[in-house]
């Protein structure tokens, strides 16, 4: 229940599943609550009780919906996005065991519900379970998103997405708000799920400190220049594109990882900078010509919609991004000047522009962008 200032009146339940330090939508949300307390899902806060009966059945009718659900949501699919299934079944039974655990870490989670008065979720598998201890505890639920929760860079067959529609769905019809990271995203959850206009929040992932206003604009010599990474080494960013072409062309990259260090980066001799990073970036951008690299596969409708971290993080220092040709990003960059598109085959192109006299026209651009957004003048 929320009192005339916004804020919940009483304890709220926090749910992640991946750490928390690093992830600044979550650390933001938390300000929105005067009693906070945080669960982790994953990392040791909850074990797994047993397998029981109803959870079962529970699943059995989750199969038995996306069966029935299945050709409407990808003939929508196809015909809003282009997507076609990769194969019939691939990767299904990995939700449906997501599906049954998160339903007994809710059963897990029961004595811990006193006072409680909303449930703030964190991702499909948080949903679940805030869905549960929602319905048994009369807490309103927000769900959060982040990108698009049932098509992710992993095996999308028809049967998983399927179910995981079906499953979100279910979160959904006990979510109170649904927040998510963009227009085109909330749009998607519109066609997908019918979720109302009005109970749809778009939060930017743009949590970082603007230090547009503390830099020089000077533009660095066009000898001095550096691609730049911010983020986890997986698979999915074009990180193995990125090291040829620059390997190729003879230009520094600058990687700042959160979490494990690929080998790659070691082969290739990047310059590894610290993972608390955001000083050692602002003294980078200061001396060189910097792009961020925020490239990445177009696998699925995830990573094709996303606004990722790194992206704010490139307008909060004023740096133009490298954004993959077909990505929503790269329909921001054209639009706006923010920097170059890549079509995945010649950085030769982007290095020359960011070598050109008209880098400080990005440069420009990207900070009359930043500030419209601060201003609220932009919806993206």
């Amino acid at each position: 229940m929320t009192g005339a200032s916004g804020l919940v009146a009483g304890r709220v339940l926090v749910l992640i599943s991946e750490e928390l330090e690093h992830d600044k939508r979550v650390l933001a949300s938390l300000a929105d609550y005067p009693l906070v307390e945080i669960v982790d899902l994953v990392n040791g806060d909850v074990a797994d009780p047993p397998l029981g009966f109803l959870v079962c059945l529970r699943a059995l009718l989750m199969l038995l919906k996306a069966l029935s659900r299945g050709h409407g949501l990808w003939s929508l699919l196809r015909r809003h996005y282009g997507l076609s299934p990769k194969n019939a079944a691939g990767g299904w039974s990995v939700s449906l065991r997501s599906f049954v655990r998160a339903q007994g870490v809710a059963a897990s989670l029961l004595g811990r519900l006193d006072g409680v008065r909303l449930v703030h979720a964190h991702d499909l598998f948080c949903g679940v379970v805030g869905a549960e201890l929602s319905k048994c505890s009369g807490a309103e639920l927000v769900y959060d998103a982040h990108e698009v929760e049932f098509h992710r860079n992993r095996r999308n067959s028809w049967l998983r997405t399927a179910f995981d529609v079906v499953v979100e769905r279910s979160v959904l019809d006990r979510t109170r708000e649904l927040r998510v990271v963009n227009a085109p995203i909330a749009a998607l959850y519109e066609h997908v799920h019918d979720v109302p206009r009005e109970r749809i929040r778009v939060v930017l992932n743009d949590h970082f400190v603007n230090r547009c206003r503390e830099r020089s604009f000077d533009v660095p010599e066009p000898g001095r220049l550096a691609l730049v990474y911010v983020g986890a080494g997986i698979r999915g960013r074009q990180l193995d594109r990125l090291a040829s072409e620059a390997k190729r062309l003879g230009v520094p990259v600058h990687a700042f990882f959160i979490g494990e260090l690929p080998e790659l980066a070691i082969a290739a001799g990047w310059v590894i900078g610290p993972r608390d990073y955001e000083s050692a970036l602002v003294s980078l951008v200061a001396v060189h010509r910097c792009v961020m690299w925020c490239c990445v596969d177009d696998v699925c409708l995830s990573y094709r919609l996303a606004l990722p971290n790194k992206f704010f993080q490139a307008l909060a220092v004023g740096i133009p991004v490298v954004a993959a040709d077909g990505s929503y990003l790269a329909d921001l960059v054209r639009t706006h000047d923010l920097g170059f598109v890549f079509d995945g085959r010649d950085l030769e192109k982007v290095v020359r522009g960011i070598q050109s006299p008209d880098f400080a026209d990005k440069l420009a651009s990207v900070r009359r962008f930043r500030f419209g957004l601060t201003a609220g003048l932009l919806r993206i």
